[in-house]
């Protein structure tokens, strides 16, 4: 009978040093994620609070990430992903459907997108995600209400779009909710009614 050869000492250690270094990366980013949520400025975000809430040392981050800029890129990267989870795929032409995706995305991430636009010009980082969702949400409203643009000429669909996209826009939530304080329910009813009122006007 044949006897299985003992998995050698030096493959188990490479092994758990892997699995090792994925779990510290995923706490480093969970961390820095949360940082970049909860901190007013991305100046704010430093190594030394990372380091704490992973439960790493800095060294550890570094030898990962490289630098700061390095970290905070790949938390963008992965923040980027969770925010876009939180807009599920609708089927084209559902505009009800879309839209309350819209609205609780709105809530879940808002008050995080404007804080993100007051330092737009100030970091290289917070424009790239913010251009990345500008056009992200441009491709959105092409999917959902192009359905119900296909009757219009190619200049007429691109201004109503732009139309749609400043009836959808995050500006006008935060108008509405943080502003007025309007609630949450008032606040989609009538970012509703001003996309309806874009989509359904006769032409000029």
């Amino acid at each position: 009978m044949a006897v299985a050869t003992p998995r050698p000492k030096r493959a188990y250690r490479q092994t758990a040093r892997a699995e090792q270094l994925e779990a510290n990366t995923e706490r480093v980013l969970k961390a820095a994620v949360g940082l970049l949520r909860s901190v007013p400025k991305l100046q704010d975000v430093t190594l030394d609070e990372i380091a704490s809430a992973s439960g790493v040392t800095v060294r550890t981050i570094l030898r990962r990430f490289g630098t700061r800029d390095g970290l905070l890129e790949a938390a963008f990267l992965a923040l980027r992903d969770e925010i876009s989870s939180h807009r599920p795929p609708v089927q084209p032409g559902d505009i009800d459907g879309a839209l309350k995706t819209m609205f609780g995305h709105y809530e879940q991430d808002g008050d995080l997108t404007l804080r993100a636009l007051e330092q737009e010009h100030e970091f290289r980082l917070v424009h790239e995600a913010l251009e990345y969702g500008r056009e992200y949400h441009r491709q959105w409203l092409e999917n959902i209400f192009g359905p119900h643009l296909e009757h219009l000429t190619p200049a007429r669909r691109k201004q109503r779009l732009l139309e749609l996209y400043a009836a959808t826009d995050v500006y006008l939530w935060k108008l509405l909710r943080r502003d007025l304080g309007q609630s949450a329910a008032a606040t989609a009813h009538t970012m509703r009614n001003l996309a309806l009122a874009v989509l359904h006007r006769e032409e000029d």
